[in-house]
């Protein structure tokens, strides 16, 4: 017999499993739909890449090209900014020349003047030698027409050709006597004497016209010279500032970096010809060392051969009962405290402007600083370079010493050609008045070119 309860609920149970396996059918697919939503888009495919830019060997060589001209670019710039700076040492260096040149010109229209002041004092003497003498002679007239000697044969005497037609005349010497012959004779000379002194004074009077041309046309070369320096020192400056702004254009930089950089490329090049300098300076103090070691051994030897002479006499004289000889000069340096005042007197005036014909107090060239230091030490100089060094001794490079000078000549062969003048100081530096818009400084002997000539006041 059935059972309806068990009947009942199989019944359900089989009607809930169609039921269950629709509904886990469909929960399924739900479950399996939110499910692929969640997938993050990177665990999906990947999409295709796209293709990378890759510039055509053209290109390439376009963009080498491109740099290679604005690093050409770059360079040139840099080398007409050194040019430009190579320009305005020129111009100082012309500007310098033509200074000296003015200061030789003026010591030289010194030396006309004083040629024809003496040459007029000399024909003016001699005239006046020859109106006595011309007296003399008168006397000698009158005494030999009160002789009662032919005066006729003297009337040449008064004319205008004077004593010398006089002479000229066969009869004259038999006329007069032999002492107013003598005089005649010497009043001719001294009229020839002073017509050279007359023609000498014209001749001195022209050259010192010649010279006062000459100093003018160097004062107009002076100054022509120092207004192009000026010149260029504005237009280059304005070159400059351009020529950086294209630099800082060129290379992507600010043109406070690119102005830095050239001021580091120009203190580079200075740099090293800094240590160019200190090397030759090196080379000239070992040289002067050696020298002066050498001075040093030589006059110990010297001073030794004195003593022994010296000891040697003592006893000859000791054995010849004679006197005592006076001892000999024994030759040596003079002193060195003039140098010292000189080089006191230069030092006192570093940092003071340069100024053409400059002759202090507190502005000077070249020559007017060697000229004004050793005034202080009570040696005279003129105002003129190549003067300076015709009225010293003249020495060798090895031979210096503190307050020496030392010259530049434009042809080093040749010291009339002198156009600087610096004073030594000693290890290899000096002290000078370079040029137009430097003061008065410290630099190596070397630092500019070497120098030609070197003397001692």
């Amino acid at each position: 017999m059935r059972t309806p309860s068990r009947a009942t609920s199989g019944g359900r149970v089989a009607g809930t499993g169609k039921t269950g396996r629709a509904l886990l059918s469909g929960v399924l697919a739900i479950c399996l739909a939110g499910s692929m939503a969640l997938i993050p888009v990177s665990a999906q495919a990947d999409p295709k890449p796209k293709p990378p830019v890759i510039p055509s060997k053209a290109a390439v060589e376009r963009a080498k090209q491109a740099a290679a001209a604005k690093a050409a670019q770059v360079k040139a710039i840099e080398q007409q900014l050194a040019a430009a700076n190579a320009r305005l040492e020129q111009l100082g260096v012309q500007s310098g020349i033509a200074d000296e040149a003015y200061n030789g010109a003026v010591y030289k229209l010194q030396l006309a003047k004083a040629d024809a002041a003496a040459a007029a004092a000399r024909a003016a003497q001699a005239e006046k030698t020859l109106a006595t003498q011309r007296q003399q002679i008168g006397r000698f007239a009158a005494a030999s027409y009160q002789g009662g000697g032919d005066v006729a044969k003297l009337a040449p005497l008064f004319s205008a050709e004077g004593p010398q037609q006089l002479l000229d005349s066969a009869g004259a010497a038999h006329s007069v006597s032999a002492a107013m012959q003598g005089s005649y004779l010497r009043f001719t000379a001294t009229q020839v004497v002073t017509n050279l002194f007359k023609v000498q004074a014209d001749q001195a009077v022209t050259k010192v016209k010649a010279a006062t041309d000459a100093a003018a046309k160097a004062k107009q070369a002076a100054e022509a010279a120092e207004a192009a320096q000026a010149s260029a020192v504005t237009a280059m400056g304005v070159q400059r500032k351009q020529a950086i702004a294209q630099l800082a254009v060129l290379q992507n930089t600010s043109i406070q970096v690119a102005a830095q950089r050239q001021r580091g490329l120009e203190e580079l090049a200075r740099q090293r010809a800094a240590a160019l300098a200190a090397k030759k300076a090196a080379e000239l103090r070992r040289r002067i060392a050696a020298r002066e070691a050498a001075e040093r051994a030589r006059e110990a030897a010297e001073r030794a051969r004195d003593a022994a002479e010296k000891a040697r006499e003592k006893r000859e004289q000791k054995k010849h009962h004679d006197k005592p000889m006076p001892d000999r000069p024994n030759p040596g340096h003079g002193s060195r405290k003039g140098a010292r005042a000189a080089i006191n007197f230069a030092l006192a005036q570093l940092g003071d402007m340069y100024l053409w014909g400059g002759t202090g107090p507190s502005r000077w060239d070249c020559s007017g600083l060697t000229q004004g230091a050793w005034e202080r030490a009570g040696v005279q100089l003129p105002h003129y370079s190549v003067a300076q060094y015709e009225q010293i001794q003249h020495i060798d490079e090895d031979e210096l010493r503190p307050g020496d000078l030392i010259f530049w000549a434009i042809n080093p062969d040749d010291p009339g050609t002198i156009h600087h003048v610096a004073m030594y100081l000693g290890d290899g530096e000096m002290i000078h008045a370079p040029r137009t818009g430097k003061p008065v400084q410290i630099d190596s002997v070397y630092y500019w070119e070497p120098p030609d000539f070197f003397g001692r006041p």
